[in-house]
């Protein structure tokens, strides 16, 4: 029974944001009703057209921005958790409390000196400039260090004994530990996905903007208007991460039983 009660209340505010796309303003600001009075697809056409934003570019964006950070911070973290895990190095320990700094650090922290950097790059107004901050995660490092870890040093010396550099030793590594590869990357994609900040302090022109960053200058633009086109497109941003996680739900658990046994 707590549990129905807590799975309802959890559900509860995503049910209501995804039937508030089919009302009036006048029934979006009545939260007690949450069945609308007729289903009006008419603003799902208004988000579609693009009358609002231009809905289709800026969710390709978020696609490749939440793509590539995906990738890229899968390939650098586990390499380096490789690294972590299996070699001795001078400033071994320093480096990984470092790891530890960027996680508790907050990104508001952060927030000039990527901006002066990233423009110091010439990567201003550009989704090179929202995805290359993303390939960096101290949580990474330290969950493929965590990840290689299990894994008996018998491979690598085998590996090495059959004349393998250090990174074809990583490669062969790799099939092992795919269920953490694609849990990783999922994490990373949602993070991605739903990141406001750097996409704020990167990108200028609306055709280069992110769907989430659309989305909220979207609100309160204008008395006039209907709240519903924000309520369709903030219930689309849950497509690809609800198919993602349907898709890679037994590599994550998985992966997360062999954590939690080791």
């Amino acid at each position: 029974m707590p549990l129905m009660v807590l799975s309802l209340l959890f559900v509860y505010p995503f049910a209501w944001m995804f039937l508030s796309s089919f009302k009036e303003n006048r029934q979006i600001f009545s939260p007690l009703k949450v069945w609308p009075e007729r289903f009006n697809f008419e603003f799902y056409g208004q988000l579609f057209a693009g009358d609002w934003i231009p809905f289709f570019s800026v969710f390709l964006n978020s696609l490749m921005v939440a793509f590539a950070q995906a990738v890229g911070a899968v390939a650098l973290t586990s390499v380096a958790g490789f690294v972590f895990s299996k070699h001795e190095f001078p400033l071994r320990r320093i480096l990984f409390v470092l790891a530890l700094v960027v996680i508790v650090l907050p990104q508001q922290a952060l927030a000039v000196s990527l901006f002066t950097w990233l423009h110091t790059l010439h990567l201003g107004n550009t989704l090179a400039g929202v995805m290359l901050p993303g390939f960096v995660s101290g949580l990474g490092i330290i969950y493929f260090t965590q990840v290689f870890r299990q894994i008996p040093d018998d491979y690598l010396h085998l590996a090495r004994l059959a004349g393998a550099s250090e990174f074809r030793v990583f490669l062969t590594l790799v099939p092992m530990v795919t269920s953490p590869l694609l849990s990783f990357g999922l994490v990373q994609f949602i993070l991605a996905w739903h990141e406001h900040l750097i996409p704020m302090l990167v990108l200028s022109s609306q055709d280069k903007q992110t769907l989430p960053l659309a989305l909220a200058g979207l609100y309160g633009s204008s008395l006039r208007f209907p709240f519903a086109v924000l309520m369709a497109g903030s219930s689309l941003t849950l497509v690809p991460t609800i198919v993602l996680f349907c898709i890679l739900y037994r590599r994550f658990k998985s992966s997360l039983s062999e954590l939690l046994v080791h």
